[in-house]
Order: structure tokens, then C-alpha cells, then sequence
């Protein structure tokens, strides 16, 4: 009898040692500004590199392992880091997630001119990701050299950060483009919206490499017509 009083005893403990690695996280995030933005937002799970985009009401649901790292973004807002790797033992979360718009000082600012068209077909000309190996001009005479920075995580970072600086330039490319359709009475598009506009479009870099600035801005003027409608 008290052999099995003892082991009731332990069972809890056994049961919150062994818990489970699962995570669940819900909850909600708001904007301090009182923003109702929420299409822009995405929650990327850092592990897996994807992402899931909170409802209409700003409410959301993560699934993982307690050893990931979750990050909120939303451009022109401070990014939200959720992390529960060092935390209390348990596989549920509720949030309350509010983001704070980005606050500048600036002392001196520099205005530029819009770019011409010739300017903006020179960046298209330009784009790429830039190749970061090291053994690029290697030959395969040193097939360790290759094999370390390709499965390398310090390698895999340089990689993505080419990537993300060519997403970079594209969009800023596409800005300046859509300011000159904008000006020209061509599309009826708030400077607000450009980024959306942008996304909803998708352009990559051999679509607007291969295509004529003919094709480039009738394609644009076709993709104003469905965004205006949503």
C-alpha cells in the first residue's frame, strides 16, 4: 500500500519532467498607433524559414518545438521576438502583442531626384544575387572547400543576406518606377500602398530582366486594374 501511495506521488513529477517538446502559441497583436494593418504583418518561425499571417482581427495561432524562435515583423514597425527556449515548462502560451512604429531623429535629411527611365532600366540590368561562395573560382580540385561552405551555417547566412539585399534593391527599383507611372497619370496608386502594390504583383528578377519597359509597364497598368478592385 504505501509502495503504491509512493509511486501516485511521483507521477506528477514524472509527468512534467517528460513533457512534451511541442509549442503552441496564440493570441493577438495590435499596433500602438492604432493601426488596422494586419495583411502586412508575418510571423516567421526562424527554424523552418516560414511564415503564417495573423487573421483580419490581428489574432493568431503558432505551432513548433519550445526551442524555436519566432519573429514579428511589419515594415516601418520595431520587429517582435517570441522565444520560450529558457522558459517554465509548459506547451501552451496566450499573447498580447502590441508593435511601436519606428521613431527617427534625423539630423540632415537629402533629397533626390526621381530616377528616368534609363536610370530605372539600368538598376533592372543590375539585379541579381551576388554569389558569396568563396570557392567561385575554384576548381574541383578542393571539393572540401566546397562541401564546408555549402552546408557551412555561417556560409548559409552570407547567402541570405544576398538575397534579402537583392529583394532590396528590386523593391526600391519598383518604387521608383511606380512614382513615374504615378506622375504620368498612368495608375492612380497612393504612395502608402506602393509596398502592397509591389507584393501583390510579385515581379522577380528574370520577368522584369526579360521583358520589354513596353511589356513592364502595360503588365503594371493590368496588375493596378485587379489591385484597385480587392
Amino acid at each position: 500500500m504505501h509502495r503504491l501511495l509512493f509511486i501516485f506521488f511521483l507521477l506528477p513529477l514524472f509527468s512534467t519532467a517528460q513533457a512534451p517538446d511541442g509549442l503552441h502559441v496564440s493570441g493577438r497583436v495590435t499596433f500602438n498607433d492604432g493601426s488596422v494593418g494586419y495583411k502586412f504583418i508575418k510571423i516567421y518561425n526562424q527554424r523552418t524559414g516560414s511564415f503564417i499571417v495573423p487573421s483580419v482581427t490581428g489574432t493568431f495561432e503558432l505551432n513548433g518545438y519550445r526551442s524555436d524562435n519566432f519573429l514579428v515583423v511589419c515594415q516601418n514597425y520595431s520587429p517582435i521576438n517570441i522565444c520560450y527556449k529558457d522558459s517554465a515548462r509548459q506547451w501552451h502560451y496566450e499573447l498580447k502583442i502590441t508593435l511601436f512604429h519606428l521613431q527617427m531623429d534625423l539630423e540632415n535629411i537629402t533629397v533626390t531626384p526621381d530616377k528616368t527611365f534609363d536610370e530605372i532600366q539600368e538598376d533592372i540590368d543590375n539585379l541579381g544575387v551576388v554569389n558569396t561562395n568563396t570557392y567561385k573560382e575554384v576548381g574541383p580540385q578542393s571539393p572540401i572547400t566546397a562541401l564546408w561552405e555549402l552546408f557551412s551555417r555561417q556560409e548559409n547566412d552570407k547567402r541570405k543576406v544576398a538575397v534579402l539585399m537583392n529583394n532590396d534593391q528590386r523593391r526600391n527599383m519598383l518604387r521608383e518606377l511606380l512614382k513615374l507611372c504615378i506622375k504620368s497619370d498612368m495608375i492612380a496608386l497612393s504612395f502608402s500602398d506602393m509596398d502592397a502594390f509591389i507584393d501583390f504583383c510579385g515581379y522577380t528578377d528574370e520577368y522584369l530582366q526579360h521583358s520589354s519597359f513596353y511589356e513592364l509597364l502595360s503588365s503594371i497598368k493590368q496588375h493596378y486594374k485587379y489591385f484597385k478592385t480587392n
